[in-house]
């Protein structure tokens, strides 16, 4: 029987083993999905971490334990101006030849402790960019295996080259301004609104008077700087308003007592959590006010002086004529004395008047002067003894010299201004006191003109009149110098004086400064400039009185005047007198009178329609060569313009007497003689 392998297929029964068998697969793929999403989450990460290490604006490079690179990012690459490929295998040495021991140094330390060493910075010519310069802040940090051991270092590197220029750029900055602030003309500072001082500069100690910022800070601005506390509030609350107030004035006390003038620019500063803040910035203006305020008082006397000078033109010739007429008709009425009386009375009726438009003119500056080199001290010491005999027995006067250079000034106006100096002072003192007459020499440099308009640098002789009087306020004190302007009591002043004062000194080139305080007494310092080099001083001599018979002569005297009336008492003067005269209405009639006879002087007024004194002196010089010229003029626009023309001439101030007239012509006509008979 043959054997044979019966096989039965059973169908396999479902139950809980299958269903397990089933939930197992599942499981296993699930497991399986996970894995992989998991690895592909990782893989995207790490592409992620890829990007982040090649992008990012650090460098980043990890070296193995014989200090090569192992890898670096893009950032990394560009600090040393490779690509990262280069860097591999590479050691730091090779790298980064400049400092590359210092970073081997820091990576052996690393390696060796397990450590990390954090911000080492390093500075470095930038590679291919010799001139500029690198700053790196490098850390270092440990990579370790499972057993704790270190495998690799890992550097983080910033390159704050930016950022250092930056800051640098900052701090220079901040050291200008802060210089600028520290060395600024002007106070700068913050303040808050209740007026405690904050940030000071310098500038606002020196303001102030303080030394210290110390004893700013005891001060309040609102109740100890401000001078009306009410003026601090109301900038308080228009910066608030407005936020910005600009070019507001007051007036500040400084620690010493002082008032200064200020002109302030506010800002509103309001940050939170801080004290609400004023900024200040303020501009010391007590001298430029008190040089404006000079300035109008001279532009207010140049018009006043204008106008006087206007009036005294008209007033002159017509006061000359009085006074001619008068002295002539007292002449020829001596042998009727009532008549000659009456005569009298108005010739010293128009000397009156003739010296009040002497005073104008003196003042508006239009008096053509008669310098020469003179001695402060001479004029000075030769008015005492009859300063004695003026200012009365209960005025103590004291004159005291010193060495003064030589001026260049007209004697008698220099007795003029001090003779109205002194009288004046004894007028301030009723009741007595003490007189002081003082000169001496200054020099005045340019910082000092500075704050004086019109004063020049150089060197001056000074006169002071001191009193011990009643002093004057300061609205007196800006008017002392103004024509007609007195504080007597009517009918007993003109109020001349001093203007007369004001108009010598100003002709001569100087200026006065007036220092006084009611009850307190009175300075008058008078600045005159003096004449540079040697010069011989003599004094003035006083021409005596000529008899009538001295003053005769019957040479050809050339008169040019405009004004009828003068020319006519002066033509008649000189007729009486002996003397042949050529009168002319103006220059150019002068000239036609004299064409056929020569002129042994000419008498010329200064200023005449269609040719003036000078240009008619010049013709006449260019036709008989020098010719004596006595100039004659009431008012005078420009008196300097004078002297070229009046080199070898005499001048005469209108309005003259027939007396005068007389003397000069004949001194003048005699002077070849006297000069003769000295040889």
């Amino acid at each position: 029987m043959s054997s044979s392998l019966w096989i039965e297929v059973v169908p396999m029964k479902t139950g809980a083993a299958g269903e397990a068998s089933t939930s197992q697969s599942d499981k296993i793929a699930r497991l399986q999905r996970a894995l992989a999403e998991s690895e592909a989450s990782a893989r995207k990460k790490i592409a992620e971490l890829e990007v982040i290490y090649r992008c990012a604006p650090v460098g980043l490079a990890v070296y193995d334990r014989n200090l090569r690179f192992l890898r670096v990012n893009d950032a990394l690459a560009r600090f040393n101006n490779l690509s990262p490929a280069e860097h591999t295998g590479r050691s730091v040495e090779e790298i980064t030849p400049g400092f590359g021991k210092e970073i081997a140094k820091c990576l052996q330390q690393v390696f060796e402790s397990g450590k990390s060493i954090l911000n080492v910075e390093r500075q470095r010519a930038a590679p291919g960019k010799p001139a500029s310069k690198q700053h790196l802040l490098t850390s270092y940090y440990p990579l370790c295996g499972e057993d704790g051991s270190v495998f690799a270092v890992c550097s983080v590197v910033l390159d704050r080259s930016e950022r250092n220029r930056a800051e640098e750029e900052l701090r220079i900055s901040e050291a200008r301004y802060l210089d600028l602030v520290k060395n600024s003309a002007y106070g700068i500072f913050r303040a808050t609104v209740d007026g405690t001082f904050q940030d000071v500069n310098p500038a606002l100690l020196s303001i102030l008077g303080c030394n210290r910022v110390e004893d700013l800070h005891a001060l309040n601005l609102a109740s100890d700087v401000y001078r009306f506390p009410e003026q601090y509030a109301q900038h308080v609350a228009d910066c608030r308003a407005r936020g910005l107030v600009h070019g507001a004035e007051t007036e500040w006390k400084r620690r010493d007592g002082g008032i200064v003038a200020v002109r302030v620019h506010l800002r509103h500063i309001s940050i939170p959590g801080n004290p609400e803040t004023i900024e200040f910035i303020a501009e010391d203006v007590t001298e430029l006010r008190a040089m404006e305020r000079q300035l109008r008082q001279a532009q207010k006397f140049e018009a006043i002086g204008e106008l006087a000078g206007g009036i005294a033109h008209d007033f002159n010739n017509v006061m000359g004529a009085i006074l001619g007429w008068a002295e002539l008709g007292y002449e020829q009425n001596r042998e009727n004395p009532q008549v000659a009386e009456r005569f009298a009375r108005i010739r010293e009726q128009a000397e009156r008047a003739a010296a009040l438009t002497r005073e104008l003119l003196t003042f508006a500056r239009r008096q053509v002067l008669q310098p020469r080199a003179v001695d402060l001290n001479t004029i000075a010491g030769g008015l005492t003894s009859f300063l004695d005999k003026v200012i009365g027995k209960d005025i103590e006067l004291k004159v005291l010299t010193t060495t003064v250079d030589p001026l260049r000034a007209d004697p008698a106006q220099l007795e003029q201004v001090l003779m109205n100096l002194c009288l004046n002072a004894r007028d301030a003192m009723p009741r007595g006191g003490r007189l002081a007459v003082e000169t001496e020499m200054v020099e005045l440099d340019d910082s000092y003109c500075r704050f004086y308009p019109g004063v020049t640098a150089g060197r001056y002789a000074v006169l002071s009149v001191s009193d011990t009087g009643m002093g004057m306020d300061n609205v007196t004190r800006e008017r002392i110098f103004e024509p007609f302007f007195t504080t007597k009591e009517r009918g007993k002043g003109t109020g001349m004086g001093l203007a007369t004062v004001y108009g010598i000194v100003k002709q001569h080139g100087g200026f006065i400064h007036v220092y006084s305080e009611p009850e307190q007494g009175s300075l008058f310092r008078v600045y005159l400039p003096v004449i540079e080099g040697p010069q011989v001083t003599d004094a003035a001599a006083r021409a005596r009185v000529a008899s009538l018979a001295e003053m005769r002569g019957t040479e050809t005297i050339l008169l040019a005047e405009d004004h009828e009336a003068i020319r006519e008492m002066a033509r008649q003067t000189l007729v009486s007198l002996g003397y042949r005269v050529l009168s002319a209405g103006d220059g150019m009639e002068a000239l036609r009178l004299c064409e056929s006879q020569e002129p042994a002087l000419a008498i010329l007024d200064v200023v005449m329609p269609k040719l003036g004194g000078p240009a008619t002196a010049e013709k006449l010089v260019e036709r008989y060569g020098l010719l004596p010229t006595i100039f004659t003029s009431g008012y005078f626009q420009d008196p300097e313009s004078l002297a070229t023309a009046a080199a070898h001439a005499q001048y005469l101030q209108k309005p003259y007497s027939p007396t005068t007239l007389g003397c000069m012509v004949r001194e003048i006509l005699d002077k070849p003689k006297r000069e003769a008979q000295k040889k």
